[in-house]
């Protein structure tokens, strides 16, 4: 169904990824919140002691890694919930932009996780560039999927990811 529609540019593809980083930004935000309140029932329970800390948000500061490990976690779930679940984000659906394999079918879990760890930040939209005509980043070519443009009555269906299934 949707071996031969257009793929999505540069532009389009970035314009999707700021949305998707304003939602990313809440979403750090709820991280960062539901952090501070494990960290103050830990403290509450005696699991941890913040004697050391003059509030949660010392504590999360001093062990750095491992929120930012955790942030990175949500920001991965995100992505590959959206992705395999229904082939776009909240910034993909807003450029009319939806992510199947090069065949047209819906994706993998598998193909999700390794776009995940392969478009590094976005950088790997780069490579359209590099590649000028062919469409593809690197993500792209990595994990044979492609971003696609939908036109207008595509993407007025209701769960046209399932539709490509």
């Amino acid at each position: 169904m949707f071996a031969d529609a257009p793929r999505a540019g540069l532009i389009r593809r970035l314009a999707a990824m700021m949305y998707d980083w304003l939602i990313l930004a809440a979403l750090w935000m709820a991280a960062m919140a539901l952090a501070l309140a494990f960290v103050t029932i830990f403290s509450a329970t005696g699991l941890i002691t913040l004697a050391d800390y003059g509030e949660p948000a010392d504590f999360i500061s001093q062990h750095k890694i491992w929120f930012q490990l955790y942030s990175v976690a949500w920001f991965f779930w995100f992505y590959l919930y959206f992705w395999y679940k229904g082939g776009q984000t909240l910034g993909m659906r807003a450029w009319r932009l939806m992510l199947v394999q090069q065949n047209g079918d819906a994706i993998s879990f598998k193909q999700a996780v390794v776009r995940a760890l392969t478009a590094l930040l976005g950088v790997g939209n780069i490579w359209l560039w590099l590649r000028w005509g062919k469409g593809l980043a690197l993500q792209d070519q990595l994990t044979h999927t492609q971003v696609i443009v939908l036109s207008k009555e595509q993407s007025k269906l209701v769960n046209l990811h399932k539709a490509a299934r």
